[in-house]
């Protein structure tokens, strides 16, 4: 059994199980102008899981759900904003909060803290809900922590303590050309990989226009030297649960 990771810049990230079932994480494609695919091609995906209301998050979810069949999880206010503005199944749309977990076949999700903000205009009215990461223990051995936007925070360490996610993305810079405000930077984002103590690293929520990718992998020589970072667009690669006989 062997789970494949595809990342396409953004947090956009592709979990495929080893039965086939597929999961796509904050599906920023259409705008994003990393990612060698789009979203036709990802109307297959059985779960679309968003962090939060933000269009480099939220980004595809709409057009993949309407022409697939695709279940939706995210914190209730996400799903409250879309099913006001689409017509998308109620039966299909998860609202889930910190705390919170789902079965999926073999896979359970775990909805967890993000130091952040999810925020959306409705009826003319700035409106504020709460962002989240995910824990995915998609299957046996495999268990994968989807940050989403936060800031460095202790709660990492719990899950840690409870979850021992072994792959992981991590957000080291702003997705902006001209800088936006940043969540964690490259040394934060080193330190978080650290707290968590996952196996693989993906870093993720990045602008080419700057080298925080090389900034970050010099400062995980010094938090997590250890760890696998694996930093190629739209390049799947493998983990196996490891076994001791």
């Amino acid at each position: 059994m062997s789970v494949k990771f595809t990342y396409f810049g953004g947090m956009c990230m592709l979990v495929e199980r080893s039965d086939g079932f597929k999961i796509l994480c904050d599906p920023y494609l259409d705008k994003n102008v990393l990612s060698p695919v789009k979203s036709p091609d990802l109307y297959d995906v059985d779960l679309i899981m968003v962090t939060h209301y933000a269009g480099d998050h939220l980004g595809d979810a709409v057009p993949i759900m309407q022409n697939g069949n695709a279940t939706l999880l995210s914190t209730s206010d996400v799903i409250y904003a879309l099913r006001k503005q689409f017509e998308l199944p109620k039966e299909r749309c998860i609202a889930s909060a910190y705390g919170d977990f789902r079965e999926f076949g073999i896979t359970t999700t775990h909805t967890v803290y993000a130091q952040h903000q999810s925020k959306f205009d409705m009826d003319g009215f700035r409106t504020y809900g709460i962002p989240a990461g995910f824990v995915i223990e998609v299957e046996p051995g495999i268990t994968y922590y989807h940050t989403g936007d936060t800031a460095l925070c202790n709660d990492m360490k719990l899950i840690r303590d409870i979850y021992s996610p072994n792959v992981m993305c991590v957000g080291i810079d702003s997705v902006k050309e001209k800088r936006g405000s940043i969540e964690m930077g490259p040394r934060e984002a080193a330190m978080a990989a650290m707290f968590v103590g996952a196996e693989v690293v993906i870093p993720t929520h990045y602008s080419t226009a700057r080298n925080a990718p090389e900034v970050f992998k010099e400062h995980m020589k010094s938090f997590a030297p250890k760890a696998i970072i694996k930093e190629e667009i739209g390049v799947p690669f493998t983990v196996s649960p490891i076994t001791v006989e």
